[in-house]
């Protein structure tokens, strides 16, 4: 029975998951028709949708031509990402080479003894903040070595690891009250002042992030109590054997700078983000100075740093090509003139339902899109314009409606194959798609649950 069950079904390689949608997509090209909407100039010089322009246009199916370039040019959209994420990945090898950030955790988990998983809710509060200003959103990737060695000290899984780096992030994110890259372009298309609403949406991200933490621990809970409870067993996946070092409980001056130099630049890099609207190419720049200093500090010569470093971007390699690779799908959806049809579609019948139903409507329409352009300022360019006149013809705020874009976007980026950022974060922890989505399906579930009661009370309450 034992050899049956092994020569079944098994989940292919994400590269084979994210080819066999573009297959998919680039057939829908031949069965959808095509479809835009005209665009308009305001008068503050801004290029919009006119939500009424929606025309059929011929047909212009995906070539195998077109496919294999759309290859190319995913990666090289998105070329700036894959280098920073595989830049990080190296420096975070130097700094975990040290073993010093592995020697700090030990110790500390030792002497919290039964309190040490306190350490998974400070954790992804931390990184939640991070996500909702918008400080560390796709660069979350290049950290998740860092919450594989957590999990391995605290006796967790990948999975564990994966959920409470990335959940944490992108809990935050997913319901910011303040982010550039989603929030705010959404309401300047809406017309909107920037950052109005915030006090409501502050309340739901505060219940995001709180159900999110409360799954992720009792989930770390299970597997620390009972490993075969895993979704991800560690007999049947074990980390790998450097993640975290046999170290010695001696914790030293050079532990000390090495870790204020790493967490130090990271806190630098966070108060010039907030501060001075600092992008990623200064993170780069700061912890490469942190971590190759902190090389230093920790004995390792220049021959040594340079080839850690080189080793920590190798193991980025298959994350950071996913991120370009993902976006090929929304590259044959625009070439092939069909995302403006479905998004036409899908949001003709919202016109007849009531004001809270078309509402929360609204926001599983973005929900649903979301799988075929997961971009946030992709998705805004295309659904606001749209959104807006709508949510004026039935008479709900606008605010509304940049809640529905918002939340439509955000939250299903952490379960759809198609986002570049999850598959990668997924490449690096080495956890199946399937795994994942069996883990995260029921937080995702609730998320959308919280997300349809939120809007219905901005509906409800008003909300401008």
């Amino acid at each position: 029975m034992e050899t049956e069950k092994k020569k079944g079904f098994k989940m292919p390689d994400t590269y084979v998951i994210v080819f066999i949608m573009l297959l998919i997509v680039a057939l829908l090209t031949f069965i959808i028709p095509a479809g835009v909407y005209d665009t308009v100039t305001t008068e503050s010089g801004q290029t919009m949708v006119d939500a009424q322009s929606f025309h059929a246009v011929d047909q212009n199916p995906t070539t195998i031509k077109g496919l294999l370039f759309a290859f190319y040019t995913g990666l090289k959209n998105n070329a700036s990402m894959i280098f920073f994420v595989m830049l990080i990945g190296g420096y975070m090898e130097i700094a975990l080479a040290t073993t010093s950030i592995q020697r700090g955790l030990r110790i500390m988990i030792s002497r919290m003894k039964d309190k040490a998983f306190i350490m998974i809710p400070l954790v992804m509060i931390f990184f939640a903040i991070l996500g909702a200003t918008g400080v560390l959103i796709n660069a979350v990737v290049a950290f998740i070595p860092l919450g594989l060695a957590i999990a391995d000290i605290l006796k967790l899984d990948r999975i564990s690891a994966m959920a409470f780096l990335y959940l944490g992030t992108y809990a935050g994110f997913n319901s910011s009250f303040m982010s550039a890259s989603s929030v705010q372009i959404a309401q300047n298309m809406a017309e909107l002042p920037l950052l109005s609403g915030m006090g409501f949406r502050v309340v739901v991200t505060c219940v995001v992030v709180a159900v999110t933490i409360a799954y992720v621990m009792r989930y770390c809970l299970r597997v620390n109590k009972d490993s075969q409870r895993s979704i991800m067993p560690v007999a049947e996946y074990p980390f790998d054997e450097d993640l975290s070092a046999e170290v010695t409980d001696k914790f030293g001056g050079k532990d000390i700078i090495i870790l204020i130099l790493v967490f130090g630049g990271l806190a630098f890099y966070v108060y010039g983000c907030i501060r001075f609207k600092w992008g990623y190419d200064y993170m780069a720049a700061i912890m490469m100075v942190a971590c190759i200093a902190a090389g230093f500090v920790g004995g390792m010569g220049p021959s040594k740093v340079a080839r850690t470093f080189v080793e920590g971007s190798k193991k980025m390699v298959y994350a950071a090509l996913l991120i370009g690779l993902a976006s090929c799908i929304s590259i044959i959806l625009t070439d092939g003139q069909i995302i403006h049809t479905i998004i036409h579609a899908i949001t003709l019948s919202l016109t007849t339902l009531p004001k809270a139903l078309a509402a929360v409507c609204m926001f599983l329409v973005n929900l649903v899109f979301n799988f075929f352009v997961s971009s946030a300022s992709g998705q805004a360019a295309i659904v606001m314009p749209i959104m807006v006149p709508m949510a004026d013809l039935l008479e709900i705020p606008r605010q509304v409606a940049v809640l529905a874009y918002q939340y439509g976007d955000g939250f299903s980026n952490s379960i759809i194959p198609t986002s570049g950022v999850l598959m990668a974060a997924l490449g690096v922890a080495k956890v199946p798609f399937d795994k994942w989505v069996k883990f995260m399906w029921p937080l995702f579930l609730a998320w959308t649950i919280i997300g349809c009661i939120a809007i219905a009370i901005a509906v409800a309450i008003n909300l401008q």
